[in-house]
């Protein structure tokens, strides 16, 4: 194992798919390629940087470091450190290089296709391919060397969902018509990755050909009512056109890398997903309530916001609704008043970086965060708090001293806050960010990571200490990520038949450079994955 594998290490990523739907439909044999994989090869569940924000996924994976080191968490809008300013961060913002840029100069010869938070690196020996057709692309469609793309184009086409315009009509399909689109883009989508991914392994001989398939992210943002019954958007008089989308969706990928692998005998294969998936059921919007309330956020201008610093509140007496005044009631506001004509030739017409920069002020404006001792962060599912520290922050009140004590009472109140409809915790668990991470960017991450219970949507929070305070999720999309994904591994160099029972997204940049003979930069956070290398290990026995 020392020389690493003789010939290609595949790797393919599915980017968002849920591990029981996988095992599930590969033991009933819908998805005959991946099961094969995992017959021949080791399978197990695979934990992510998602618990802190799905943003940290990519940027984690890509530079084989935790965020603490990248610097990235929801870089669509990410607070700027130094600043009470939020910003889009994009590939040029991440604090380390891919880990490709390793192999590149140990004269590997890599081809990569569509990995997200990546820009092109100067004097690669291989392909880059980049926004082709990606959930959330952070650069236009383009290539390196610039030829290729053209030749993309010119044998497979453009990816159905792969322009901004295309992107914009499924944020959130709402007839029987407009999910059936969304349907079919995505299936056809997956099928021309595929195609994509073949051509480009005619293209070689590779050392290593990395792929990742976007569709499924979108399927679990916009459709992932029609997974769950038991979802308050779930229609079921649109089962014609989407029963079964999901699994149609999986065999779709099944069937795209079964016949890249048809073309590369003997390769040895990774396929795994970033994350897997949940329903959007955040208590975000309400967390500057609660903070305010908790007697962290500024104190209000008027209403029934005032802090609380009692220890027991009454119900009755303290009920109000959350605060429209907040990034995420502002955002949606802006979404369903503007025109989507006028928003894209706005965009059009406006300098990319600068209306990045204006919408955020924009949707940010009011925070008052200089004047409170902790405020929330925008995130997609888990909530991010900040303290406002003194010596950090540029109007920082809470000294340095008093900074485990207050995330130590922030943890002990947001674990006591229950959904107000349901009667139920509200809160998984919070994590205490330099507790599980260091790095040098850790400055650039929040304090607090919120992860809040998805058996329900929270539309109210309690606890003896804030009373209730209520406030309707805006959040449209219906499906978002969960850090229980999959991985797979198959082929020359891979024990057959074993289950992992730990691995996380950090080990897979180190076992791919051990895969490959490749010396693990001394800077990656994960562990090549060994109980899947070493083959003199027993195997489990296979059904």
């Amino acid at each position: 194992m020392n020389g690493g594998i003789e010939g290609t290490l595949v790797v393919l990523c599915i980017e968002v798919a849920d591990p029981n739907l996988v095992d599930r439909w590969c033991r009933d044999g819908y998805l005959p390629n991946l099961e094969t994989l995992r017959r021949q090869g080791s399978w197990g569940r695979l934990q992510s940087t998602n618990d802190i924000s799905s943003g940290c996924i990519w940027p984690s994976f890509n530079t084989g470091t935790n965020p603490a080191k990248n610097g990235m968490t929801f870089h669509h809008m990410q607070f700027v450190n130094g600043t009470y300013h939020i910003d889009k961060f994009g590939p040029d913002d991440v604090g380390r290089d891919p880990f490709w840029l390793y192999l590149n100069e140990a004269g590997k010869r890599c081809a990569i296709v569509d990995a997200p938070v990546t820009g092109p690196l100067p004097d690669f020996k291989g392909i880059q391919v980049f926004g082709w057709g990606v959930e959330a692309a952070e650069r236009h469609r383009s290539s390196d060397p610039p030829e290729v793309m053209a030749a993309v184009l010119s044998e497979i086409g453009r990816h159905p969902l792969g322009d901004e315009s295309d992107r914009r009509r499924f944020v959130r399909p709402v007839t029987r018509e407009e999910h059936a689109d969304v349907a079919e883009a995505l299936l056809e989508g997956v099928e021309l990755k595929g195609r994509l991914l073949k051509w480009l392994w005619r293209q070689g001989p590779w050392d290593m050909l990395l792929g990742v398939f976007g569709e499924s992210h979108w399927a679990d943002h916009v459709m992932y009512q029609v997974l769950d019954p038991g979802h308050p958007d779930h229609n079921p008089e649109y089962t014609e056109e989407t029963d079964g989308l999901f699994l149609r969706l999986y065999q779709a990928h099944d069937a795209a890398i079964g016949e890249l692998l048809a073309e590369a005998p003997g390769a040895t294969v990774v396929v795994f997903a970033g994350s897997g998936m949940r329903p959007t059921y955040s208590g975000n919007h309400l967390l500057p309530a609660v903070l305010q309330r908790l007697g962290y956020g500024p104190e209000p201008a008027s209403g029934n916001g005032k802090p609380n610093t009692s220890s027991k509140a009454s119900e009755d007496s303290e009920t109000s609704e959350a605060s429209k005044d907040w990034a995420f009631y502002r955002i949606r506001w802006l979404q369903d008043t503007i025109p989507a004509p006028l928003l894209s030739a706005t965009r059009r017409l406006v300098p990319n970086r600068l209306f990045e920069k204006l919408t955020r002020r924009i949707a940010f404006a009011g925070s008052r965060w200089s004047e409170s001792r902790a405020f929330a962060l925008m995130n997609d599912f888990s909530g991010n708090i900040r303290i406002n520290l003194e010596g950090r922050e540029p109007s920082g009140v809470v000294a340095a001293e008093e900074y485990e004590t207050v995330c130590d009472e922030l943890a002990r109140e947001l674990l006591e806050l229950v959904n107000a409809e349901s009667g139920k915790p509200a809160v998984e668990r919070v994590i205490k960010v330099r507790e599980e991470y260091e790095g040098d960017r850790i400055d650039a991450l929040p304090d607090l990571a919120v992860v809040w219970s998805a058996e329900a949507p929270i539309n109210g929070l309690r606890s003896s200490r804030i009373g209730t305070v209520r406030g309707v999720n805006p959040e449209r999309r219906p499906g978002g990520h969960h850090p229980d994904a999959f991985v797979i591994l198959s082929g020359p160099g891979v024990a057959a038949g074993h289950d992992l029972d730990e691995a996380h997204l950090l080990d897979l940049a180190p076992t791919f450079f051990r895969l490959m003979g490749v010396p693990i930069p001394s800077d990656f956070d994960g562990k090549a994955l060994e109980a899947a290398l070493e083959s003199e290990k027993p195997a489990r026995e296979v059904e």
